[in-house]
C-alpha cells in the first residue's frame, strides 16, 4: 500500500518525535527523583524564609514547594527542554537548592559565574553551563529565562530590559512559570 501523504518521511518523523516527547514529559515528582541530592540536608522552611529575606521577595508558591522538597544537585539522566517555538534548547544539568555546596542558591547568588542583575535568580544550569533563571522583579515575576553566557557583557553595567531586548538577546524566555518549565521537560527520545 502506498501512502497518500506526499511527504511521508518528514511528516511521520515529526509526528513520531512529538508523540515520543509527549510520552516522556516529566512531572515534578519525576524531576525531583532525577536530582542527585547526595550529601544534602533536607531543606527547611526557616532556610527558605532566610533566603527569601536575603533576596527581598517571597518566591512563587510552586517554586517554594519545590525548594522544600528538593535540596538541589546534579540531574542524573535526561531532562531536555525546548524553546517556546518548539526547537530543542538544552538539557538541565545542575539544579540549585537550599544547600551549602556548588549547587547552592545562596552561593550562586553571591558569586555568580556569569554577569547577572538582581532581578534574575539563577535556579539551574544547562549542559553548557548556561544559567536558567527566574525573574523576581514585579514586571516579570516568576518567569523562567535562559541566559546565553556566550554573549555576556563583562565591561559595563546593563539592565534586565537591555538584556531581554532583540538587539542583544542575552536573556531569552523559556516559560511563563516554574511549573510550566518543569512540565515541558522531557527525557531524550531513544534513537530507533
Amino acid at each position: 500500500l502506498q501512502s497518500s501523504n506526499p511527504l511521508p518521511n518528514a511528516c511521520d518523523e515529526g509526528v513520531a518525535r512529538f508523540c515520543a516527547e509527549e510520552r516522556d514529559r516529566m512531572n515534578i515528582a519525576d524531576f525531583i527523583a532525577g536530582v542527585d541530592r547526595a550529601r544534602a540536608e533536607q531543606p527547611t522552611l526557616a532556610a527558605l524564609e532566610a533566603f527569601e529575606k536575603s533576596i527581598g521577595c517571597r518566591l512563587p508558591d510552586e517554586y517554594r514547594q519545590f525548594l522544600l522538597a528538593c535540596a538541589g544537585g546534579y540531574f542524573q539522566g535526561s531532562a531536555e527542554f525546548n524553546w517556546p517555538q518548539g526547537h530543542w534548547a538544552g538539557a538541565v544539568q545542575e539544579v540549585l537548592g537550599l544547600r551549602r555546596d556548588e549547587c547552592s542558591l545562596v552561593q550562586t547568588r553571591q558569586t555568580p559565574q556569569w554577569p547577572t542583575v538582581d532581578e534574575l535568580l539563577w535556579i539551574m544550569s544547562d549542559h553548557g553551563g548556561n544559567p536558567i533563571c527566574m525573574t523576581i522583579d514585579k514586571a516579570h515575576f516568576g518567569k523562567i529565562w535562559f541566559i546565553d553566557h556566550e554573549i555576556a557583557e563583562y565591561e559595563k553595567p546593563w539592565t534586565l530590559a537591555e538584556a531581554m531586548s532583540n538587539e542583544w538577546g542575552y536573556v531569552l524566555p523559556l516559560a511563563p512559570t516554574f511549573g510550566d518549565f518543569v512540565a515541558g521537560l522531557y527525557e531524550q527520545a531513544d534513537a530507533s
